[in-house]
């Protein structure tokens, strides 16, 4: 069972020779104001370095003939590395235009001749409009890697019951690393054992794979063309 974000600090407070708080959230002890920082920060840093699984969820915008922009969900950390986007309008998946190619498809007639997207100003954006009853599918990574008491999940520690609903022993080697790297102490050995232990977390999150290699440039077709298309 998963360790509280009280009993993790408290662990941790062992290990650097601190008292063990009663009570996290709403002290107003300062060692327990820094454990708690240390905390929070400690869980950004593992969230943030790794495309991990459990928080991998599925998105779908589903078109009506004209809507280009559709907001991004409200938990949306970032997109796996090398993620598509999928319509069941297309046999392929839709090409991803850097924003420079986007503008230039703002300014320029071209004709678009397949399904495009990019991500500006909080929204996913399509051209061409996604038709009605398109859908639109897509991964994202979720910011939400800690869970409150009941199971719910949200982006960060708010309360001493809380969750980490990644692994909860490098979190607690990680807030020992953030911790003595605030007070300006000494933290290489705890750098080292934390960074260990989060590679070898991620590692055990890929698990077993066959590895594949694909030229994404040469699959995908031009995506305009300057001019007129004659059927």
């Amino acid at each position: 069972m998963a360790r509280t974000a009280l009993a993790i600090v408290q662990d941790a407070a062992t290990k650097l020779g601190l008292a063990q708080p009663s009570v996290l959230f709403g002290s107003t002890d300062r060692s327990a104001i820094e454990l708690r920082e240390a905390l929070i920060e400690a869980a950004d840093k593992i969230k943030h370095a790794h495309d991990w699984q459990i928080l991998r969820t599925l998105q779908t915008h589903i078109g009506d003939g004209s809507t280009t922009d559709f907001s991004l969900p409200p938990d949306y950390l970032r997109m796996p590395k090398d993620a598509d986007v999928w319509s069941t309008k297309w046999d392929r998946e839709l090409a991803h235009i850097s924003p420079e190619d986007w503008l230039s498809l703002d300014v320029r007639e071209y004709d678009i001749v397949t399904g495009t997207w990019t991500i500006y100003g909080g929204d996913m954006v399509f051209k061409p409009a996604l038709a009605a009853d398109e859908e639109a599918k897509f991964w994202y990574i979720s910011d939400k890697a800690c869970a409150a008491n009941d199971s719910t999940r949200k982006e960060r520690f708010t309360a001493d019951d809380d969750t980490f609903v990644l692994d909860d022993r490098v979190l607690e080697l990680m807030l020992v690393w953030v911790f003595r790297t605030q007070k300006g102490l000494d933290y290489s050995e705890d750098m080292q054992n934390a960074e260990i232990a989060l590679s070898r977390a991620i590692e055990r999150d890929k698990g077993a794979r066959i590895l594949t290699q694909r030229n994404k440039r040469s699959m995908r077709a031009k995506f305009a063309w300057p001019g007129v298309l004659n059927p």
